[in-house]
């Protein structure tokens, strides 16, 4: 097993590499993406399929957080629960199942607090993300556990040269239901302390109040979206310590509570729960360009504290939840002739406290080490091939290995091919596999213990598809076929008299994507997208059941036209198609319609505002089994000063 001796052994032979996406400027960023293959690559030709959300996006559409941007991109649900909590779907995988990077590196707090925890999706500022890439598909030969559904990779603001910044506050108001006011305010600066030394720092604050479809007074009702109170901060400081080396010193703050407030309630009874994060990550990143080629370096560690209050818990009702994460991933590119090879080591350390549920010790830890390699053949200027490989050994679970297998050829400079088969697996979590877990279930009436006996869940991904565009147009269209092995479950089991965790059921997602754009006029820009799936069923006790809460058909549709030089319009619609509830019952579809709008007063100082669900759907008056809920009709109204 990897020892901590190792870890600083590796650490001092200071095998370095490119900060991520280092390879690329600013400008042609908006045409490469870089977590498919670890360093920047044209979108069409990389060795994935890939969407791309642009700073510019995030502010112009004035999300709630990350999650609510991200379900209207191809391929991606967010199946918010009743309270309002994101869980990012791909392909049809719940939310265990998308692995998150923020610069590349995992974001993780579910170790400790796994079930209704939407912490990782708000883990850095709005205002400090210059764009967000996600990978559609497995991606395991490269981040290893976790990514089956596919990866977000959340990819910050790096510090710059020149002094500049920008400032935004926000304040949206709910028409739909009781309650519900919003506020943000977020700033970002970054400049140059010297000639070698360069910073970059964000910050945000967030509140909300709890919003009701009816009565906010009625105890028998519960919020379909919590009150949240949030503050982050992310900073880098970026030392150039030769001319072809720099030094990344990264520290990062997250305060994320939902104050104490119903989360299930009936005639006479409700349940009440109160939960927070507090989240310290501090990283260093060494990046260097050689004679031979590229390489990096980082060590990252993740600290964080949950405190759970539920009033359904035996004493004591109020815990402490602890989370440390170690990481360490080294990795070198260079070329061989017609091959571009990547090849590294990854080491992951996790420890979960929770002297409550970790009955004998109060704690568990786990770690897990990897060898990985990439290698991208160009047969011809047209034609490459892109095999990987990676090898983990998990403490518990031994060696894993999982490999991809990718295709693009270019018919044309316009039209690419591409597919291929990729492997991904993902080990049982911590709570999943300790004998002496406790974990409570069943209303709070019963416990599920961890099963040392589980095996890893295995998936095997095909998928192909074209990628076609020049200047004004876009297109891409791909099907996909996703099988998940020894899919984990609690059941309960007639032997032990109780429910337990075991190697259950597979899963089986098989559908299409298609997304597009045009500029219609030098003023008007169409996009939208379209994802089908065709089978999203897992088999349990030899029957095949749909997988609940994933709509059918999911639709978006926006029209963006620049009025003038100032003022801009956007009108977007979502529609998201019929899906099944955990009884099996038939949810209609639905569609939200979106208007908004933005205007620069000045080169530094601009408004924009809008109506968000124009209709005011209302999910549980379209039937009362929705699981997800839509904020009620919404106005917002933000003003930004950039300088």
């Amino acid at each position: 097993m990897f020892k901590k001796n190792t870890l600083a052994a590796l650490i001092a032979m200071n095998l370095a590499v490119p900060v991520y996406a280092a390879d690329a400027e600013k400008g042609d960023m908006e045409e490469m993406v870089v977590t498919a293959t670890l360093t920047a690559r044209d979108s069409a030709t990389s060795p994935a399929f890939t969407s791309v959300i642009t700073s510019e996006e995030i502010t112009r559409t004035s999300v709630n957080s990350l999650a609510d941007l991200l379900r209207d991109t191809v391929g991606v649900n967010n199946r918010s629960d009743s309270l309002g909590r994101d869980e990012i779907q791909i392909r049809g995988m719940g939310g265990r199942y998308t692995l998150i990077l923020v610069d590349g590196k995992r974001v993780s707090s579910i170790g400790a607090l796994w079930r209704g925890g939407d912490f990782d999706y708000n883990s850095v500022p709005l205002g400090s993300i210059e764009r967000v890439e996600i990978v559609r598909g497995p991606m395991a030969a490269l981040y290893g556990s976790d990514a089956i559904g596919g990866v977000v990779n959340i990819i910050t603001k790096a510090p710059s040269q020149e002094w500049h910044g920008n400032v935004n506050v926000e304040f949206r108001g709910v028409d739909g239901g009781e309650e519900g006011a919003q506020q943000r305010v977020n700033a970002s600066i970054s400049g140059a302390l010297s000639d070698r030394v360069s910073q970059s720092l964000s910050a945000e604050i967030y509140q909300r109040d709890a919003w009701y479809r009816n009565d906010a007074d009625d105890l028998t009702e519960v919020p379909g979206l919590e009150e949240k109170e949030s503050s982050s901060l992310v900073s880098t400081t970026r030392i150039k310590l030769t001319d072809n080396q720099n030094l990344d010193v990264d520290l990062g703050y997250n305060n994320d509570e939902r104050p104490y407030g119903r989360y299930s309630a009936g005639d006479g009874w409700a349940d009440y729960r109160e939960q927070s994060i507090e989240r310290f990550s501090y990283g260093l990143t060494h990046d260097a360009k050689w004679g031979w080629g590229k390489s990096v370096v980082y060590l990252k560690q993740e600290d964080s504290e949950i405190e759970d209050y539920n009033s359904r818990y035996d004493d004591p009702q109020d815990r402490i939840l602890e989370e440390q994460n170690t990481y360490f991933k080294a990795y070198g590119i260079t070329e061989l002739g017609i091959n571009a090879v990547t090849a590294g080591i990854e080491y992951r350390e996790q420890e979960v406290t929770d002297k409550v549920s970790y009955a004998d010790t109060g704690s568990e830890s786990v770690s897990t080490t990897s060898l990985f390699v990439q290698d991208e053949i160009a047969f011809t200027e047209r034609l490459n091939l892109t095999l990987g490989g990676r090898l983990d050994d998990h403490e518990l679970f031994g060696d894993h290995f999982t490999s991809k297998l990718f295709v693009t050829y270019a018919l044309t400079d316009a039209i690419v091919l591409k597919g291929g088969i990729s492997e991904a697996f993902k080990a049982p979590d911590v709570y999943q596999f300790s004998e002496q877990y406790q974990l409570l279930s069943c209303g709070g009436s019963c416990y599920i213990p961890g099963n040392p006996d589980l095996e890893p869940e295995t998936s095997t991904n095909m998928e192909a598809g074209i990628e076609a565009g020049e200047d004004g147009w876009h297109l891409s269209a791909v099907v996909f076929d996703n099988d998940v092995e020894d899919k984990i479950e609690a059941s309960y089991i007639e032997s032990l008299g109780a429910r337990a965790w075991v190697n259950l059921s597979n899963a089986h997602t098989r559908g299409i994507e298609l997304d597009g754009s045009v500029t219609l006029t030098p003023s008007v820009f169409l996009s939208g997208n379209y994802t089908h799936m065709f089978d999203a069923e897992y088999s349990y006790g030899g029957e095949d059941i749909d997988l609940e809460n994933q709509p059918e058909t999911q639709a978006n549709l926006a029209l963006n036209w620049q009025i003038t030089d100032a003022l801009n319009g956007n009108v977007s619609a979502n529609y998201v198609g019929e899906q099944v509830d955990y009884y099996g019952e038939t949810l209609p579809s639905y569609t939200r319609l979106d208007v908004t709008g933005s205007y620069e007063i000045t080169d530094a100082f601009g408004l924009r505002f809008g109506i968000k669900n124009v209709t005011d759907v209302d999910l549980e008056e379209e039937n009362e089994s929705y699981y997800s809920r839509e904020l009620g009709r919404n106005y917002y109204l933000s003003a930004h000063y950039s300088f």
